[in-house]
């Protein structure tokens, strides 16, 4: 079995490469698996203890609470999903972690291969957490007939060392963007603001910085509730005031603390790809891609990875700013910028 995982920031454009690598016949594109995993368990790491085929199951089948759905559907992604009429399941009764965004972006049935894995995988035995992880990726390739597997969370760079450890036979493939442009974009997006208001909740109401959400939820200052505590409003969210700066060096600290951890990674382990290169040139870098996780670039799926980008939108963003304020944004991102510009990429990389 043949695995690779794309780490990144986060609004890099990693959606848009899990939906190419979709179209490769030989991809098990694996979309936000351990994003709903970490939303069951309100934790920022992916699990890694031992568990029994029932226990991982229920990880994997439980939905999130109808009182907490509302801050996870504020984050919405382009790409398949488990909605109103694609199944059995509903947001009332519950929708299970693995149909929020896996299964929809591997077949147009979700429920029936939901059906197949719940045959299964409650049967198998205790073992390490990222046995238990291979084991279903492995299942899901032998159902699917596609051997190679590339999982892409958006996010998932802060806890590269994590999944390096408990993955050590991985490929890793760091996808990054501008950073005035990747910042501007998590400005607008529902769950990077999330996470911004409810640091700034912990602040105030005198927690430290790595308190969890279940802290922050039982001392919520007044002026949050609604924000981050149910009824959820995702209009004052949106509207709250965010400086860009915080998300400028949101960005900047996790480029940094990820190329640090990269580069403890064997060379021949990693690689790195620029959504903006991946926007001008297509074919170079997905061909590039292809020779390093071991697929072939097939000149259909090329052709169609072609038709799913789009040139004008590198730089698009922040070029909107006026510019003491597109200035003020590449200061609080120079650290980050700097880190890249400064990183070789290994010799067998992009």
């Amino acid at each position: 079995m043949s695995l690779t995982f794309v780490v990144s920031t986060g609004r890099c454009g990693s959606t848009m490469l899990s939906l190419i690598l979709r179209e490769h016949p030989g991809v098990l594109s694996l979309s936000e698996f351990f994003t709903w995993l970490k939303a069951v368990r309100r934790s920022g790491d992916i699990p890694d203890w031992d568990m029994d085929g029932p226990s991982f199951w229920q990880l994997l089948a439980a939905p999130l609470p109808a009182s907490d759905d509302a801050p996870w559907e504020m984050t919405r992604r382009p790409g398949p999903r488990y909605g109103p009429g694609s199944g059995r399941f509903t947001p009332a009764a519950g929708v299970p972690a693995i149909c929020r965004t896996v299964l929809p972006t591997l077949t147009d049935e979700p429920d029936a291969l939901f059906d197949q894995l719940a045959a299964e995988v409650p049967g198998w035995p205790r073992r390490p957490a990222a046995g238990q992880f291979r084991a279903l990726f492995a299942l899901l390739a032998h159902l699917l007939g596609r051997p190679t597997i590339i999982e892409r969370t958006g996010g998932l760079f802060p806890v590269l060392p994590l999944v390096h450890r408990e993955f050590p036979e991985a490929r890793f493939v760091h996808m990054y963007r501008d950073g005035p442009d990747c910042a501007l974009s998590m400005s607008q997006h529902p769950g990077f603001r999330i996470a911004a208001v409810n640091a700034e909740a912990a602040r105030v109401a005198g927690l430290p910085p790595d308190a969890t959400w279940k802290q922050i939820q039982a001392a919520m200052p007044e002026q949050f509730k609604g924000l981050l505590t149910p009824p959820f409003d995702l209009q004052r969210l949106m509207a709250y005031p965010i400086p860009l700066t915080t998300f400028a060096h949101r960005w900047s600290t996790m480029i940094c603390h990820g190329l640090t951890a990269l580069h403890q990674l064997p060379p021949t382990s990693w690689t790195s790809l620029r959504y903006e290169d991946l926007l001008h040139d297509p074919a170079t870098e997905l061909t590039r891609l292809a020779d390093f996780t071991a697929i072939p670039a097939l000149p259909g799926w090329l052709a169609t990875a072609t038709r799913l980008v789009d040139p004008a939108r590198a730089g698009r963003a922040a070029a909107t700013l006026p510019p003491t304020e597109l200035a003020a944004l590449r200061h609080a991102c120079q650290p980050g910028t700097d880190a890249l510009t400064t990183t070789p990429t290994p010799a067998t990389g992009l």
